[in-house]
């Protein structure tokens, strides 16, 4: 592959040649160290393939065997820039591409979140808004280590965030108090805490240095394998602490408190046969709309807005800031209208059986149900405590300062 790479970098050519002696000519390139390869007898004389460089080197080669050497194809590096150089307005175009790629990589095109159950995408990206965190932000300032904490502490329920930039989009991984920390393979040595207050069920330590066993009650933050391992001499002396990446199949029963709540009384939409479609192009998050304007929308009346949006994409995570979209202006009244019990009692168990399945993407095992659903005068609420082992995934960096021992100087004082 290399040696293909290297014969296409210096460029190569097909050749055929024909005369009073090809078979001499052969012989002679050999002998002078010139390398032809793919040789073949043709019906005029022979075709072979032979470097850039070797072609120059062969004029004398062939006069002497009064034979005539003919270009049947050109390939390699050299001739694709002979041929784009001689294509100014294309190479200067191919480098304004190249400049604007590049401009356009420094900038947060996109933000995704995911994970989210109780929050709606729209207010977690009002609040990046407040955090004056958007699309078109230069990524050189955008602190993600500041967006984890500041989430954190705006929405207590959220008990663990995660955000890293890939390319140009911005990637929000969140977890309510409710669901468990997902798993994220560590980098750098780390302990394992518990993500939750429980009880372990089981403990197989692979590394690290377990400070828990089966039966162990723990709190949320409690350290349960420690990624400090103690190197003890002999002697019994400790010698050194060595950090390593704690690893651990851990399981912990705890409780996870549910609560869902449905309005009894909604306004149910009664669509009407009149619909809109317009569409149009976004440019830098600044939208244009195609659309007749002697066909306006009512503003007094009211729609459902049905958007499909394809943005441009050079890769999964290289996303450019055009995309062309469509949107469908349904128009329907509003008609009040009360859920009846049945119905109600089967949102809640859906919503519940949502949640669970959830829990068991997860990992987590449901052990008991302590749901459950009552109604006031308002809503119908599903409400109570699931009891769940989960496993422990969270990890905590280990500070220089867990494991580094400092060495004291036994001798002390002037020799007089």
């Amino acid at each position: 592959m290399l040696i293909r790479f290297l014969k296409w970098f210096k460029g190569y050519l097909l050749v055929m040649i024909y005369g009073y002696s090809p078979e001499r000519f052969i012989n002679l390139c050999r002998n002078h160290n010139v390398l032809i390869w793919n040789l073949k007898k043709v019906e005029k004389g022979y075709q072979f393939h032979i470097s850039l460089m070797g072609y120059r080197s062969i004029r004398p080669i062939a006069r002497k065997t009064k034979t005539r050497p003919m270009i049947i194809e050109r390939h390699g590096l050299p001739f694709i820039v002979k041929k784009y150089l001689k294509h100014k307005g294309f190479l200067i175009g191919a480098c304004f591409f190249v400049i604007i790629l590049y401009t356009l990589s420094l900038f947060i095109w996109d933000i995704s979140l995911e994970g989210n159950y109780t929050y709606t995408e729209d207010v977690i990206f009002q609040y990046l808004e407040e955090m004056d965190v958007y699309p078109g932000k230069q990524i050189s300032k955008i602190n993600c280590k500041e967006i984890e904490e500041s989430i954190r502490k705006k929405y207590t329920d959220i008990g663990w965030v995660s955000a890293e930039i890939k390319g140009t989009r911005l990637r929000l991984k969140i977890v309510e108090t409710n669901m468990p920390v997902p798993y994220e393979k560590a980098s750098k040595p780390c302990h394992l805490i518990a993500s939750h207050d429980g009880i372990v069920t089981s403990i197989i330590t692979r590394q690290g240095t377990p400070l828990v066993k089966k039966g162990d009650e723990v709190k949320k933050g409690d350290i349960l394998v420690s990624g400090i391992v103690e190197i003890v001499g002999d002697n019994g002396i400790l010698i050194k602490k060595e950090p390593v990446i704690a690893d651990a199949d851990i399981y912990i029963q705890t409780n996870y408190q549910y609560k869902k709540s449905i309005p009894i009384h909604y306004q149910k939409k009664d669509y009407t046969e009149k619909k809109r479609v317009i569409y149009g192009f976004s440019l830098f998050h600044k939208k244009l709309y195609l659309y007749n304007p002697f066909k306006k929308l009512q503003i007094d009346k009211k729609y459902d807005i049905i958007t499909t949006e394809n943005n441009l994409n050079l890769t999964h995570s290289f996303v450019l800031p055009f995309s062309f979209f469509k949107k469908e202006y349904k128009e329907y009244q509003e008609v009040p209208s009360v859920y009846e019990k049945e119905i109600l009692i089967e949102k809640a168990n859906m919503y519940y059986s949502q949640y669970q399945e959830k829990l068991v993407e997860s990992g987590v095992s449901v052990i008991e149900n302590h749901v459950k659903i009552h109604m006031d005068q308002k809503n119908c609420i599903s409400a109570g405590e699931v009891i769940v082992v989960e496993p422990v995934t969270e990890t905590k960096r280990i500070r220089e300062t867990e494991w580094r021992i400092l060495e004291t100087d036994e001798h002390s004082g002037n020799d007089d």
